[in-house]
């Protein structure tokens, strides 16, 4: 009979462990190229890194296009009830950006504390700027490729 110690919050990696970047890169993708490969990049990091709390992240990553797509339709019923004005839509479309950065940032911050742990002990760790660079030259013909011109899936991926 043997025990095994395990730390509970101790990142194990699996089969991807060698695609790991800083959580930094995915949050930078998802201010500079869009919620269509930073949402994406968060999940993969997460079960690259063995992260104990990928699920959470997981949640916190599908959240943000449905959350998108809800503040939309409502900033939409707003301007149709006409408390917002035609003029008064960009500003409140900020709201959508700021939904996207949070729950970005929250990712960011979960993401982090695994991330330290791993690059402590030695995990292999990725440089993540040749994607962001490329995706911030591609991203728009991809977004475009996408969405196909469709508005609401621009709003939400974008």
């Amino acid at each position: 009979m043997s025990a095994t110690y395990r730390i509970q919050d101790e990142p194990r990696p699996g089969a991807l462990g060698h695609l790991v970047v800083n959580p930094v890169f995915p949050l930078l993708s998802l201010l500079l190229a869009g919620t269509w490969l930073g949402v994406p990049w968060f999940i993969l990091n997460g079960f690259a890194m063995g992260s104990p709390t990928r699920r959470k992240e997981t949640v916190l990553a599908v959240l943000v296009i449905p959350g998108t797509l809800l503040l939309f339709q409502l900033l939409v019923l707003l301007l149709m009830e006409g408390v917002l004005t035609e003029s008064s839509m960009p500003y409140a479309g900020v709201s959508a950006i700021v939904w996207k950065l949070a729950l970005g940032y929250a990712l960011c911050n979960l993401q982090q504390r695994s991330f330290a742990l791993h690059e402590y002990y030695g995990g292999v760790v990725r440089n993540g700027a040749l994607v962001l660079v490329a995706s911030v030259f591609l991203g728009p013909r991809i977004l475009e490729a996408l969405t196909g011109g469709s508005t609401v899936l621009r709003v939400m991926l974008g």
